[in-house]
C-alpha cells in the first residue's frame, strides 16, 4: 500500500497557469490592428480608381475635383465625400460609385452635355437640356451645339437657369431630337414665339411655328431628316407648322 500510495498522481493547481488561449486571442488580435492600420497608411499604394461615362470632363479634373491623392490608397478614400465633391460641379449632373473586387473603385458619371448656344449682352451662353447655363464665352471659336438667334439674354450667367419660355421650348425640342439629326441643326431662329425656324448644316428650313404639338414636331423631325439624309434629297424647306407636314424640294 505504501508504494501505491507514493505513485499516486497530484494534478498542479490550473490557476497557477498562464490562459494560454486568452495570450493567443490577444496576439491575433494585435495582428490583425497592426495589418489593418498598415494597409490604411499612406506609404504604398493599393488598388484604382476608374472614371466612367466621360466625355467632357477629363479623368484629371475628376481626379482634382473629387480630391482624389495621386498616392492612392482606396481604404482610405470616403466615397460619400467624393460623390459629394463631384455633384458639386455644374457639368456633373448625376454620379454613382461602387467597389469593384478586389481593390477598385469606380466611378460612374452623368454629365450636363451642352445642347444650344444664345447670345447675351456679353457674349455667348452655352446652355444644357434644362435650359441651366454652363458655361459663358466672350467669342466662339467652334460651334459644336446649335446657336439660337433673334433673341438676346441679359444678365444670366453659370448656373442660371434660364426661364424665358421661348427658350425653353427651343431646348427641349432640340433635347429629344435623336443624336445624328441633332447633329445636322446649325441654327434655331426666333422671330416671335409663334415663329421659329430650324435650320440644318446643308441650309434646310425647318418651319416649326409655335410651340404647339412639339413631341409630333420632334417624331417628324426626326423622321423627314432621316429619310432626307437616306436619299439624299435636295429639300428647300420642311413646314411642320400644320398636322400634315410639308416637304419643298428645290427645283
Amino acid at each position: 500500500m505504501g508504494d501505491l500510495e507514493s505513485l499516486q498522481y497530484t494534478p498542479k493547481d490550473k490557476s497557477l497557469r498562464p490562459n494560454q488561449g486568452f495570450i493567443g486571442l490577444i496576439l491575433v488580435l494585435v495582428i490583425l490592428i497592426a495589418g489593418l492600420l498598415f494597409i490604411k497608411s499612406s506609404y504604398f499604394t493599393i488598388g484604382e480608381v476608374v472614371v466612367e461615362g466621360n466625355n467632357y470632363v477629363t479623368v484629371d479634373d475628376v481626379y482634382h475635383i473629387a480630391d482624389i491623392p495621386e498616392k492612392l490608397n482606396i481604404f482610405n478614400l470616403n466615397t460619400s465625400d467624393i460623390r459629394n465633391r463631384l455633384l458639386n460641379d455644374l457639368r456633373i449632373a448625376e454620379v454613382e460609385i461602387s467597389r469593384r473586387f478586389p481593390g477598385t473603385i469606380v466611378i460612374h458619371i452623368k454629365e450636363r452635355k451642352p445642347i444650344v448656344y444664345v447670345t447675351s449682352s456679353y457674349g455667348f451662353l452655352e446652355l444644357d437640356s434644362q435650359g441651366i447655363v454652363l458655361a459663358a464665352f466672350k467669342n466662339l471659336k467652334n460651334m459644336n451645339v446649335p446657336m439660337i438667334t433673334g433673341i438676346r439674354l441679359d444678365n444670366e450667367y453659370v448656373s442660371d437657369k434660364i426661364e424665358n419660355p421661348t427658350i425653353q421650348s427651343v431646348v427641349h425640342y432640340l433635347s429629344l431630337l435623336d443624336e445624328p439629326v441633332l447633329n445636322q441643326i446649325s441654327e434655331v431662329n426666333v422671330i416671335s414665339p409663334e415663329q421659329v425656324s430650324a435650320y440644318t448644316v446643308a441650309s434646310v428650313q425647318i418651319r416649326l411655328g409655335s410651340s404647339e404639338r412639339l413631341s409630333d414636331k420632334v417624331k417628324l423631325t426626326n423622321t423627314i431628316l432621316h429619310e432626307i439624309s437616306d436619299k439624299k434629297m435636295n429639300v428647300e424647306y420642311i413646314d411642320l407648322t400644320y398636322a400634315s407636314p410639308f416637304i419643298k424640294l428645290k427645283p
